[in-house]
């Protein structure tokens, strides 16, 4: 990657879209973070995220992902050093994604639903690192059972509290029913949103991304370089498209970069808290995306159960998803489908 990237120029028509403008790189693509902390200048106030209601501006991104960056440099997360995510597509996700990659570290998704031997197998490549996760149980049970055995220096734990857009004492339900876990004591776990209340944001100009990669879902890593061009060439596919739905689970490199892919060229991401048929086909109605990321189990479930209304222009499939189910889909979604090779 090179050391100098350039700044963004004014965009294409043939990629412009009528009510977003699009930041474009048409030469050698920038580092990652350099083109998402340019489209939050470029941004500014402008929706960034969207997600269990509230709505992340492109400057609560980038303000919330420094502090996040400050708290994982504290603990030393870098090239030598890496970072576990064990979290659904939840902002936390998209901010811990961008915070590694600004300090060189190699980002370990893994995915949520795993559980046994299988998330200990991807746990253990994130070896003496750091893991971050969310206040689930269903998450907190499948990664608690195995912290004893395994070599990570520290966990920290999301709270679902600081991603909602309503008062804290309404969490009661959610916590009667047994979805939100209290912070286990254990003397490798912390609360992240308490480190992140003495954590100020880290300098933009601090940035180590071009040593940063992630790894693949068989365990190879993709460096910065490959992330960046497979995201350039997901732009390139997309087109200029204002609104992305992420209907895909952080689990590996294709995962990650499809998260990032929308927000380096200042689009508006849309997550789900669940990824079910009906959620989604609620988010495809009323979110109204023109484009939408779709995992193999997601493609399948709404080949299954077509959503009532879509008004999609492009759903997105890793390679894995094959043509019959990708004609399926796309009769399902009324949309066109396209395979994305990722990074």
């Amino acid at each position: 990657m090179p050391a100098r990237y350039r700044t963004p120029r004014l965009p294409r028509p043939s990629r412009l879209n009528e009510d977003t403008p699009h930041v474009t790189y048409p030469d050698t693509p920038a580092p990652l973070t350099a083109r998402i902390l340019d489209a939050a200048i470029a941004r500014g106030d402008q929706t960034a995220i969207s997600s269990f209601g509230r709505s992340w501006s492109y400057t609560d991104l980038t303000a919330r992902a420094g502090r996040m960056t400050g708290a994982l440099a504290r603990l030393d997360v870098g090239p030598d050093k890496r970072l576990g995510l064990m979290l659904p597509p939840v902002p936390t996700a998209a901010m811990t994604a961008l915070a590694g990659l600004r300090l060189g570290a190699t980002l370990v998704p893994c995915d949520p639903l795993s559980r046994g031997e299988a998330l200990a197998d991807r746990l253990s490549m994130v070896a003496s690192g750091v893991l971050v996760s969310l206040d689930l149980t269903r998450l907190q049970h499948r990664w608690l059972e195995l912290l004893d055995d395994s070599t990570l220096d520290a966990v920290l734990v999301d709270k679902m509290a600081e991603l909602l857009p309503f008062p804290r004492n309404l969490l009661a339900p959610l916590l009667r029913g047994g979805e939100l876990a209290t912070l286990p004591r254990h003397p490798r776990t912390s609360a992240l949103p308490d480190l992140l209340k003495a954590e100020t944001e880290r300098p933009a100009a601090l940035d180590a991304s071009a040593q940063a990669g992630v790894l693949r879902a068989d365990g190879s890593h993709a460096d910065a370089r490959a992330l960046s061009e497979a995201i350039e060439r997901l732009l390139e596919l997309v087109g200029g498209a204002g609104r992305w739905l992420i209907a895909q689970h952080p689990e590996d490199a294709w995962a990650t970069a499809a998260l990032l892919a929308p927000l380096t060229a200042g689009r508006e991401v849309v997550l789900l808290p669940r990824l079910d048929a009906r959620t989604v086909a609620t988010a495809l109605d009323q979110a109204a995306p023109r484009v939408a990321v779709i995992s193999p189990k997601v493609a399948e479930t709404l080949a299954d159960s077509p959503p009532p209304k879509a008004q999609l222009d492009l759903a997105v499939v890793p390679p894995t998803v094959d043509a019959t189910l990708q004609d399926r889909l796309s009769q399902a979604v009324g949309a066109r489908v396209a395979v994305w090779e990722g990074p």
